[in-house]
C-alpha cells in the first residue's frame, strides 16, 4: 500500500490526487510509527511483568510454600508420634 501511495503521489496526472496520496502516505507512515512505538512499549511491559512474576515467585511464594510444607510435615509427624505413644 505504501508503494502504491508513493507511486500515486509521484505519478498521478491530477495534482489533487498527488496531494491526497502524499497526505495519505504521510498519515499512514505516522500511524505505523505510532504502532511501532506501542509495540516496543508492550514488549517492555511484558518484560517487566515477567520479571515481577519471577521475583514474587522466588521472594514471596516459594518461601511461603516451603514454610507451609514444613508446618504440614511437622503436624503430620506430631500426629503420628502421638499415635505411636498411644499404642505403646
Amino acid at each position: 500500500m505504501r508503494i502504491k501511495l508513493f507511486r500515486l503521489a509521484q505519478d498521478a496526472a491530477d495534482s489533487e490526487t498527488r496531494e491526497a496520496a502524499a497526505d495519505a502516505l504521510r498519515a499512514l507512515l505516522q500511524q505505523y510509527e505510532t504502532y511501532q512505538e506501542m509495540i516496543e512499549q508492550l514488549k517492555d511491559c511484558i518484560s517487566a511483568y515477567e520479571e515481577m512474576q519471577k521475583n514474587f515467585r522466588s521472594d514471596l511464594l516459594a518461601p511461603a510454600l516451603r514454610e507451609e510444607h514444613k508446618e504440614r510435615k511437622a503436624t503430620k509427624y506430631s500426629v503420628r508420634d502421638f499415635q505411636l505413644m498411644v499404642i505403646k
